[in-house]
């Protein structure tokens, strides 16, 4: 039976597999300080606090894997890429929103200068009888031509027309 310390002795003077645990070593050294490195990046992504991406790195430092996965569970969902982008994707669709003209009876969308609903014949806008722009039916004075105007200005008749509108050409 061989002699366990000199196989032993035999096997770690091998020069190979001195090799190969020194390449063993350099690859765990480059994984390690590649989570390391990576924590940070990640971390300086996702917040704008300048502290917080040394601090997570270091937990990794310290903590190894355990700090990697920790850091995994605590960190912000998003990047600030990503909450940029999500932020003004909210406020186009808001503005969208906003700009999008429907009509109060059917809520069918409409145009800006409609001045009835198509589908409805809602009287959307109403024609000032003194400039001839197009203003709402609930204003009471014309911001274009400072025309105040009361109910009878706005008679309509059964045809649909009102009374005091100018004639297009």
């Amino acid at each position: 039976m061989p002699d366990l310390s000199q196989l032993w002795t035999s096997i770690v003077s091998n020069p190979l597999i001195q090799l190969s645990v020194r390449l063993a070593g350099l690859y765990i050294l480059a994984i390690y300080l590649a989570m390391v490195f990576w924590t940070v990046r990640d971390a300086q992504q996702r917040t704008e606090n300048q502290l917080l991406p040394y601090l997570a790195g270091l937990m990794v430092v310290i903590l190894n894997i355990f700090g990697l996965f920790l850091y995994l569970i605590v960190r912000p969902k998003e990047t600030l890429g990503e909450a940029y982008e999500r932020q003004l994707a909210e406020e186009s669709l808001l503005a969208e929103a906003e700009q999008r003209v429907v009509c109060p009876t059917c809520k069918e969308r409409v145009q800006e200068e409609f001045i009835l609903c198509p589908t409805c014949r809602t009287r959307l806008k109403r024609v000032c009888p003194n400039c001839g722009k197009l203003i709402r039916p609930e204003w009471n004075i014309c911001p274009f031509c400072a025309k105040d105007f009361d109910e009878r200005d706005w008679t309509v008749h059964p045809g649909g027309k009102v009374e005091g509108e100018r004639a297009h050409s």
